[in-house]
């Protein structure tokens, strides 16, 4: 039978092109995709991903599979021995024809390859199934089977790589937060007018290999569930600070809107909200306003005050202020360096000091690195400001 010749076309121009594809990409739909090309290739009625554990465990599967009953985390018992890579009538093959898997599920035709990782792993099996016999199945159909096997097999290199990736972030991230090892640096905030320093902001740093920035420890722990918990942590550490300040001085602390609408954060606020500004960054997503404003709304009630961080970097339609109403406004540091320079940066500046103005808002710039842009700011009537040319962040209170 496998000299029958095959009537079905070679892959086209636009399979191949979708066979590159795969090949390139890192999503989850890929496998799925690599089996319906797989399926309508070869003209099967079912084609499955399965990985060998003791038993053949289906990870993917697609087609019509009411007569095989297959579906993702079914166990198949493995036979003793290899099965042929090619069948093209279950039935009469001497190979199959008494395996319990031929007789149950009337198995007509198969062809199977192995899946093999970088390394050389054997890992599972791309095999396709019909329920009726199909001579027309040659060598070309296996080589193309094949070149799917090897893309399956990048795939499941590049989730496991994944896996093993969030496993160590996860580990690295948890390792900060059992050790409380989250240092705090207060940059403060000053009032344009007379040069007082009116909050001290709290700047989470991690001594902690490896190096990186806070911004991406924050991210990295958002990826693997523990975004929360850390900004809750660099909260703790920032608060045990506190008596430390001056009197009438604020101490003003970064949150995402996932925690601020956490009752821990809200729990950790409520006896000292009249010292607190609570910064939320223009650029992450609220998906709640209504739920967002109430939870602020008992510390803003006990005088907690509420800034929308980094604007002009962010949403172009600034929505966060128009829907949380906060007390301030700070002007990110792409806008307000070298300002003086650039009247493009200027007119902005100009346009967000009167629209704050607008809804009762005051402005705090951000970024202030010289005289000059100093000036300026003052001159367009910004409120407050911070920055390296003002102050540096600094462990140090006095």
């Amino acid at each position: 039978m496998s000299g029958v010749a095959s009537t079905r076309p070679a892959p086209t121009l636009e399979g191949l092109a979708e066979l590159a594809r795969l090949s390139l990409d890192g999503s989850s739909e890929a496998i799925e995709r690599i089996l319906s090309l797989a399926r309508a290739a070869l003209d099967m009625d079912v084609a499955v991903v399965g990985a060998f554990d003791g038993d053949f465990v289906v990870q993917a599967v697609d087609g019509e599979n009411e007569w095989f009953d297959l579906e993702v985390g079914s166990r198949i018992p493995v036979e003793q021995g290899d099965l042929p890579t090619l069948v093209h009538d279950a039935v009469a093959d001497v190979r199959m024809a008494d395996l319990p898997i031929t007789r149950e599920s009337g198995i007509g035709a198969y062809i199977g390859v192995p899946i093999r990782l970088w390394d050389g792993t054997l890992y599972g099996t791309l095999c396709c199934l019909s329920r009726s016999p199909e001579p027309s199945l040659n060598v070309r159909d296996v080589r193309f089977l094949r070149v799917l096997a090897e893309i399956v097999a990048d795939q499941v290199d590049r989730e496991q790589l994944e896996s093993e990736k969030r496993r160590l972030e996860w580990s690295r991230i948890r390792g900060v937060l059992d050790r409380d090892d989250i240092d705090v640096e207060f940059q403060p905030v000053f009032d344009l007018d007379d040069c007082t320093i009116v909050s001290l902001e709290a700047l989470a740093r991690f001594w902690t290999e490896p190096m990186r920035s806070p911004s991406v420890w924050f991210a990295e722990a958002a990826e693997v569930g523990l975004g929360v918990e850390l900004e809750l942590a660099a909260i703790r550490s920032a608060l045990q600070r506190l008596d430390e300040f001056p009197p009438g001085v604020a101490i003003a602390l970064n949150v995402s809107p996932t925690t601020a609408l956490d009752s821990r954060f809200g729990e950790l606020l409520v006896g000292v909200a009249d010292r607190v500004v609570v910064e939320i960054t223009e650029h992450a997503q609220v998906d709640d306003y209504d739920a967002l404003r109430t939870a602020l709304a008992p510390l803003r009630e006990r005088g907690a005050q509420l800034a929308i961080d980094d604007v002009g970097a962010g949403f172009a339609n600034l929505r966060h202020i128009l829907r949380l109403a906060p007390d301030l406004v700070k002007l990110d540091l792409s806008l307000t360096q070298e300002i003086s320079r650039d009247p493009a940066r200027e007119a902005l500046a100009s346009s967000l000091v009167g629209f704050a103005e607008g809804v009762g808002a005051s402005i705090v710039a951000e970024g202030i690195s010289s005289d000059e842009d100093l000036a300026l700011l003052r001159a367009l009537g910004v409120d407050y400001g911070q920055g390296f040319h003002l102050a540096r962040p600094s462990a140090l209170l006095h």
